[in-house]
């Protein structure tokens, strides 16, 4: 007779095992970045959408970002407290980081090339060029 306690344990232990498999390579994070989007652009075809997500994905790591045009200037207003109708260099690394969906566009936010002063009309574009969000 198999002992009960010796099968929990390895159920246990495979259950360990397999979430710390999704977590080091964070396939739970990649599914709910491609059904965000998937829910977002609504493609016809969404086995190719998918296939050309990866594909992107692997050539130019995530950038399937998507933030609406008010949500970037909220972003931005949060880090423009005076109303100064713009931001520091370092302001806008900032509010990039807090916009980056991975380590890879957060270590291309923190590297970035950023005027001293960013209005919202620059905000809106180095966040389109370093992490690839348009405003929709």
């Amino acid at each position: 007779m198999t002992n009960p306690l010796m099968v929990q344990d390895i159920d246990n232990e495979l259950l360990r095992d397999a979430d710390e498999y999704l977590r080091k390579h964070k396939v739970l994070e990649l599914f709910e970045d491609l059904t965000t989007i998937l829910c977002y652009k609504q493609p016809e075809n969404i086995e190719q959408f998918l296939v050309d997500m990866l594909k992107q994905r692997k050539d130019q790591g995530s950038r399937s970002i998507v933030y609406n045009e008010a949500e970037l200037q909220n972003i931005f207003t949060l880090y423009d407290l005076k109303g100064a109708g713009h931001i520091t260099k370092e302001q806008c690394k900032e509010a990039m980081k807090t916009l980056a969906n991975s380590e890879y566009h957060f270590s291309k936010a923190t590297e970035a090339n950023i005027p001293e002063k960013v209005d919202l009309f620059t905000f809106m574009k180095v966040c389109d060029e370093v992490l690839g969000i348009k405003a929709r």
